[in-house]
């Protein structure tokens, strides 16, 4: 299938620093699978207008369930790149570097 931008919803955003910056944290739920969901592209080119004024950032978090409608497998994926005109990449948020 394809990203739902309905199915995303932000829950959180997270101030930090002193530039005014911040991070935003969303819930997604699809029937797709994570092989699908993590896949270069999936995520298009933003949701400007979908969810607000609100688009994705780097480093901003997504919460996954996927396979909703079956055996439900969640995923953790921060934004690594929102190229202008481009793809949204993610990358499957694993344990904090010297965890």
């Amino acid at each position: 299938m394809a990203f739902n931008p309905r199915s995303l919803a932000l829950f959180n955003s997270t101030p930090y620093g002193t530039a005014g910056k911040s991070i935003n944290w969303y819930n997604y739920g699809t029937p797709d699978a994570v092989a699908t969901v993590i896949a270069a592209g999936y995520f298009g080119t933003g949701v400007a207008g979908v969810v607000g004024s609100n688009k994705f950032n780097v480093n901003d978090v997504i919460e996954a369930l996927c396979v909703a409608d079956g055996v439900g497998d969640r995923v953790s994926l921060i934004v690594t790149a929102v190229p202008a005109g481009g793809n949204i990449t993610v990358a499957v948020n694993t344990d904090a570097a010297g965890a």
